[in-house]
């Protein structure tokens, strides 16, 4: 879809929503005060001037939260969208209700509160259906349609035919252009490969081509600038997929400055509002679990002192976000004296891709590594005691206090160890975007099965697309990766 009928879009719609929410509470005041069988104040008068003003911050308010909820950003089913609605009108009047509360003004009727939630939920989801419906009749339209030609039917062609075919946009995808003899009549659905690149002006012509998007990213210079020149003959629009989409299409963000596009990659999403929203949520649920917790942790450092000698804590320098260093704490499993060489070796072989079910277990661990498990399992360096810590994962307790301190996150990125930071490429660094955690989308999507590489697109693709509740998620389906026996 083209760039401003989307945005053109989504302001009418947060317009629609805006009104929605602005006669929702309008109503539910009429029907509180105005309506005859609700009648209650001298005369049944309703008091019109008193609500206008915070009907106004309602419906700005609302539409902050649909926002919030990604309705704006995000399609979704009907199903799905009613319940993004029900969240935010539930936010919103939990909001509205602690406003009456604690307001010495005007004396606000609760009973007009909750009428409009109820109200602004059933509105709001009428108003989108019908404006879905709306859309869709305008998409329709002949007049509102661009007949669209896709030269190029290789990999990226096809991803873009089924985005257009999939999602509904003014695109009309009329077929595909391909010189490859192999791909000759096969296509998407109805749509075909209609001929090859020669074929092009009698194809625009046959379809009525509006526009032409060449989809050969990998095509040489010179043969895409032909097909350019061709499309301007023909007096048709054109765009081109750069050779950028091979290699992250779905991490590139674009920019326009003085009428130049800028490519660029997309940056982290955890800035501003959203790092307050995600640090505060960190320190809330730290600080409980720690005064939870605490006669777990006492027992679990007895426990250590008496089958080993040497410190309850282990703490070992990591590196946090931008590359910052800091005392990283754990409850210690291993025995004191271990040398780290082992470790600092596989986890080389892990970045470089070398470990998993064709590594041969080093000598020193005789049964050691397990089959397709990127890590080292039975390190005899573990006490016994140290085993059952790591099975349980019991020894990340104390990680709590680097959150709490400002160190970690309960969500983010495994922390990292200088020397494998020093065998990082550029790309893998930037999991550094942003603090790491005590658990992440790693190990609810594999666990130690994953390569170092799949570990790391995994948490850049978190960085990119944080909300909060995607780490509330995630904090959930942590609980049966630990009971489960699949902990790290």
């Amino acid at each position: 879809m083209y760039s401003k009928d989307l945005f053109l879009e989504r302001a009418q719609l947060a317009l629609l929503d805006g009104g929605v929410a602005f006669a929702s509470l309008l109503l539910a005041a009429w029907l509180r005060h105005g309506a005859a069988f609700l009648e209650v104040g001298p005369g049944g008068r309703f008091p019109w001037a008193d609500y206008l003003f915070p009907a106004t911050l309602v419906s700005a308010a609302y539409v902050l939260l649909l926002r919030y909820q990604g309705l704006y950003s995000i399609r979704c089913g009907r199903f799905a969208e009613a319940m993004r609605v029900l969240r935010a009108a539930t936010l919103g009047t939990m909001a509205a209700l602690a406003i009456t509360f604690f307001y010495r003004g005007y004396s606000y009727s609760r009973a007009t509160v909750l009428i409009f939630y109820a109200l602004s939920i059933v509105l709001l989801v009428l108003s989108r259906n019908l404006y879905r419906g709306y859309r869709r009749a305008v998409r329709a339209h002949p007049a509102a349609a661009r007949r669209v030609l896709i030269v190029g039917f290789g990999r990226v062609g096809d991803h873009l035919g089924r985005e257009l075919l999939e999602q509904p946009t003014y695109y009309d995808l009329r077929g595909f252009l391909d010189d490859d003899p192999r791909k000759a009549g096969v296509g998407i659905e109805d749509r075909r490969v209609l001929g090859t690149t020669a074929d092009l002006e009698r194809t625009v012509r046959e379809q009525r081509v509006d526009e032409v998007i060449v989809a050969m990213p990998s095509a040489p210079r010179a043969g895409v600038l032909d097909l350019l020149g061709r499309c301007l003959r023909l007096r048709v629009r054109f765009k081109v997929v750069p050779d950028l989409y091979d290699l992250m299409l779905d991490r590139v963000s674009l920019d326009h400055v003085g009428g130049l596009p800028l490519l660029g990659l997309r940056g982290s999403g955890i800035v501003g509002f959203n790092w307050a929203l995600k640090r505060a949520f960190d320190a809330t649920l730290a600080a409980v679990a720690l005064l939870g917790l605490w006669p777990l942790g006492a027992l679990i450092a007895i426990l250590i002192k008496a089958t080993s000698r040497g410190p309850v804590l282990y703490r070992q320098t990591r590196v946090g976000i931008g590359g910052r260093p800091f005392t990283f704490l754990k409850f210690r499993s291993m025995r004191i004296g271990g040398d780290a060489t082992l470790h600092r070796d596989y986890a080389a072989r892990w970045i470089y891709g070398r470990t998993g079910a064709a590594d041969p277990p080093p000598r020193s661990l005789g049964a050691a590594a397990a089959t397709g498990v990127h890590k080292i399992v039975r390190d005899p360096r573990v006490t016994a005691v140290g085993r059952l810590l790591r099975r349980t994962s019991l020894d990340e307790l104390p990680q709590l206090w680097n959150v709490l301190r400002g160190d970690m996150s309960l969500v983010g990125p495994r922390p990292a160890i200088p020397y494998e930071v020093e065998r990082y490429t550029e790309w893998h660094k930037r999991r550094l975007d942003t603090l790491p955690g005590i658990t992440g989308l790693w190990q609810v999507s594999g666990r130690n099965a994953l390569s170092f590489d799949e570990m790391v697109r995994l948490d850049i693709r978190y960085i990119e697309t944080w909300t909060l509740e995607q780490d509330v998620k995630i904090l959930l389906k942590t609980v049966p990766a630990l009971l489960f026996g699949r902990a790290y």
